[in-house]
């Protein structure tokens, strides 16, 4: 039984470390990437009101799996064509909207001496998408009465299984594009976006090689595996907070820190 136990942790870890297939074809490189995807979705719990004794959500937190790539690989990809990393578009579709929330990269390649390359393949990481009253600032994150007339807490979320259409990365000089938008840096501590007023809909991620000084994606983006959905979400009355005003910065709100209630 112990035996059994044994392999069995050692296929987990084996199935999980799994590198992607990479085919070299012309001036194209294809990544056939292999257990990447969105893993888990969970909402981020927030405690509210004067007494700090009610409960409204900040959001989501969206767990995903990065694709793996044999070091080989990787260290040709870098030397050819100028790739340190990757970059994520957070995407959200509703039933009125399909958007794109924010972009995000993960380093590939981390500083170090001179002509030396450390490799860093990060295999899991997560994000945030916070309410509006939650993402604009640590300040209004602390307040007891959400700013924005922010009421509402997610009832249900659902991690959803889906089969996209493109899954193989391609990098070649046809696919360099110029990202305009603003790409933020991946914070493994907490990296945040900006939701809006409300969250419902479904969230899913497309990725692609980045370079992260020329601001330029190298390959196609394709979708990751896996939906993360927001079912539900329902107002709670915030009995103290009616006629609650924002006090200006840096008034009153140590009277708030002080008391240590937790959010």
């Amino acid at each position: 039984m112990k035996l059994l136990s044994i392999l069995f942790v050692l296929l987990i870890t084996i199935s999980c470390d799994k590198k992607s297939e990479v085919i070299y074809s012309g001036q194209r490189v294809i990544i056939k990437p292999v257990s990447a995807g969105v893993e888990d979705i969970d909402v981020v719990r927030w405690k509210v009101g004067l007494m700090r004794n009610l409960t409204v959500s900040r959001g989501i937190q969206i767990v995903v799996n990065f694709p793996k790539i044999d070091k080989k690989h990787l260290h040709f990809l870098v030397d050819k064509y100028g790739v340190d990393s990757w970059v994520i578009k957070v995407k959200r579709r509703g039933m009125m909207r399909n958007e794109t929330m924010g972009y995000l990269y993960i380093p590939l390649i981390l500083p170090g001496q001179k002509n030396v390359m450390r490799i860093n393949q990060l295999s899991t990481g997560s994000f945030k998408v916070y309410y509006a009253a939650s993402a604009v600032s640590s300040r209004f994150s602390n307040l007891p009465c959400p700013a924005f007339n922010h009421d509402l807490l997610i009832e249900k979320v659902e991690l959803v299984t889906s089969n996209p259409l493109v899954t193989n990365l391609v990098v070649s000089p046809v696919e360099e594009e110029r990202i305009l938008a603003k790409v933020e840096e991946f914070n493994y501590a907490n990296t945040v976006i900006n939701g809006g007023k409300e969250l419902r809909g479904e969230y899913y991620l497309e990725i692609a090689f980045y370079n992260t000084k020329r601001k330029v994606k190298l390959s196609n983006f394709i979708e990751l595996a896996g939906v993360g959905k927001v079912v539900r979400e329902r107002s709670v009355p915030i009995s103290g907070c009616e006629n609650y005003t924002i006090p200006p910065r840096g008034k009153d709100e140590n009277l708030y820190k002080k008391f240590n209630f937790g959010n």
